[in-house]
């Protein structure tokens, strides 16, 4: 018997391309943006969550309104598509947070997790999957086409991510004659690593900390044969003070290097290479990903 698991989160099915989804048609432009934005701003976040919240909403309805209610009682909604494009390419870059989070960084709550394995339940499940998704189109289709743009967003974090590890590379001898004058110095034969891992110098990494307690209660009337998997709260991170200094020297010789100055000069530059190299990405998906946007705020604006 297999058992079906429904993830109460950002996604709650596998998604799989739809055979019959139609080519992305090339253009030679990107899309217009208004004065002032920056070329990453063409990938459509906010129209991607309102997507993923009213699909979300579609089945979680269906399964409640077919005896299955606990899914949509603990669901806490959609994460943030491509968020990695939302922030700094190098981090720390100031004292400030240097101090309050060394190298590392909060972790994102994670949803509960309910696993049924009644055969009714799994046909359940699969007719919402479907038949439940129709305010948003066919499903197969909708499917390819929140895949494809994930790829997207996806293959421009990559791509923004090994373009900045270059650079910190570029400047790997300037940072670590810096950091050896801070009293930081690599083991004979050690390279740099632009990643920033604190072993290199035998730093003692921080640890990850709960900020609210967890909820371990298990749903009133979930049956006793499916498996429930609590949510995890979101986990702040606390830095040790050996991480916050080396920290705080890095910070201070990305600086007096002109690291962080030749990465800002180089960001928008480089984003611009980046979404041209996705012209006809951009130019196919995102009128259909902003239609498809349309229809989700109309779901979630139904009572």
């Amino acid at each position: 018997m297999r058992a079906v698991a429904v993830m109460i989160g950002a996604v709650v099915l596998a998604v799989t391309a739809g055979c019959g989804a139609d080519p992305v048609p090339r253009s030679a432009e990107l899309p217009a943006l208004p004065a002032g934005a920056k070329p990453f701003d063409l990938y459509r976040h906010a129209d991607v969550t309102v997507i993923e919240r009213a699909d979300l909403k579609l089945f979680l309805d269906c399964l409640a309104d077919h005896g299955y209610p606990q899914e949509r009682e603990l669901s806490s909604g959609p994460g943030v598509a491509a968020s990695a494009l939302l922030r700094p390419a190098i981090s720390p870059r100031t004292e400030a947070a240097a101090r309050r989070y060394g190298f590392g960084a909060a972790e994102a709550a994670r949803p509960a997790l309910i696993t049924r394995k009644e055969p009714a339940f799994q046909e359940t499940a699969a007719r919402c999957e479907s038949a439940a998704r129709a305010p948003l189109g066919d499903s197969r289709e909708v499917s390819a086409l929140r895949s494809r743009y994930a790829d997207l967003g996806n293959a421009m974090v990559q791509t923004r991510a090994k373009r900045s590890q270059e650079m910190v590379v570029a400047y790997s001898n300037k940072i670590t004659s810096c950091l050896v004058g801070a009293g930081y110095r690599l083991k004979s034969g050690d390279k740099f690593n632009p990643r920033g891992d604190l072993a290199q110098y035998g730093i003692k990494a921080g640890v990850h900390v709960a900020v609210a307690p967890a909820r371990t209660v298990r749903p009133a009337g979930l049956p006793a044969d499916a498996e429930f998997q609590p949510a995890v709260p979101a986990r702040e991170y606390r830095p040790s003070k050996a991480e916050v200094a080396f920290a705080l020297a890095f910070v201070r010789c990305g600086t007096s290097t002109g690291l962080f100055a030749a990465l800002d000069q180089a960001e928008i530059p480089m984003q611009q290479e980046i979404v041209e190299r996705h012209v006809s990405e951009f130019s196919g998906l995102n009128p259909r990903i902003e239609a498809l946007a349309a229809k989700a705020a109309d779901v979630l604006r139904a009572p």
